[in-house]
């Protein structure tokens, strides 16, 4: 600690993310020739070139990446460290939190959370952002929280000391149709077959449901719309023969004039379950424990209800 400067972690850690000099001092807004001359002094300090050229960019030293993780981490504890504050008072707190969640989330249970942190913290602030790479973002600071239910998170299967977790709830998938759509009463798999489906595919999550009971139909796949999100399926089913598959809890957040019938799926579907990710830095935060709590709350009355 004697021998090192701790105003150089901020530039290391923009040097180790960014691998550029001039991506690193846009990031801490300082010159390129100044952040040149910090990594040189890093460089020295370490006694390691921690940035090595190769062609036209820059690869990590072996020393630089097994820093990578560590400085990142300790710059968010001083951060947390820092702007903590030893008592949260909901009505006059002016926090804001960067949220990762899908348009899913957001429309089914994130706008419940909103409406009521509006009733109780008017003040508090929050931006959602598009799911991408959510562990990494968590773990890196980039959000402070994501709610997401993308099979391929499997935070069970691989602890992280640095991540938590909270389990939220389980979805399952159904069929929307137009009102005036031919189908009526129990969906048989040849009748699924029959007609055009809308179908959500994004990274993480591909619908499955165009294969899944062909073994037991004797029609031919048909003709599929995939879209990037849940939410725009409706507006494409209304007004066509197409059969929509959509979570169920979006059936239940759309409104009651929505000019669609519900029809269960004619063979077990996939399902998936709703967490809440979140970084170990904020377990004592009073803010962030607040909110987490009434996030919780919410997501058991939906449950139960």
């Amino acid at each position: 600690m004697q021998n090192f400067d701790l105003n150089l972690l901020r530039a290391l850690d923009a040097l180790l993310t960014e691998k550029n000099v001039t991506r690193a001092a846009d990031k801490v807004f300082v010159t390129q020739s100044t952040m040149s001359g910090m990594l040189g002094r890093l460089r020295d300090q370490f006694s390691d070139r921690l940035l090595i050229r190769s062609g036209r960019r820059y690869d990590l030293s072996p020393l630089a990446q097994s820093l990578a993780t560590s400085v990142r981490q300790t710059l968010l504890q001083i951060d947390a460290t820092i702007s903590a504050k030893p008592l949260f008072d909901p009505k006059t707190d002016r926090r804001s939190f960067k949220i990762m969640a899908s348009d899913y989330a957001t429309v089914t249970y994130l706008s419940e959370v909103f409406r009521r942190i509006a009733r109780s913290a008017p003040l508090l602030g929050f931006e959602v952002v598009p799911i991408d790479s959510p562990l990494d973002s968590v773990r890196n600071g980039n959000v402070d929280l994501c709610v997401t239910g993308n099979p391929e998170i499997k935070i069970n299967n691989h602890p992280d000391q640095l991540l938590r977790h909270d389990i939220l709830f389980s979805e399952v998938y159904c069929c929307v149709v137009d009102q005036h759509h031919p189908l009526n009463g129990r969906l048989s798999i040849d009748s699924y077959f029959k007609f055009p489906l809308v179908l959500a595919q994004f990274s993480g999550v591909t619908m499955a449901t165009r294969l899944m009971g062909l073994e037991s139909s004797a029609s031919q796949p048909n003709t599929v719309i995939t879209v990037p999100t849940f939410s725009v399926i409706p507006s494409l089913v209304i007004g066509t023969q197409s059969i929509g598959v959509v979570p169920k809890r979006m059936v239940n957040a759309l409104p009651t004039n929505a000019g669609m019938r519900v029809l269960a799926l004619p063979f077990e579907g996939p399902s998936f379950t709703e967490q809440l990710i979140w970084h170990s830095r904020f377990a004592y935060d009073p803010a962030f424990c607040w909110l987490r709590s009434l996030m919780l709350d919410v997501a058991q009355e939906q449950s139960e209800s």
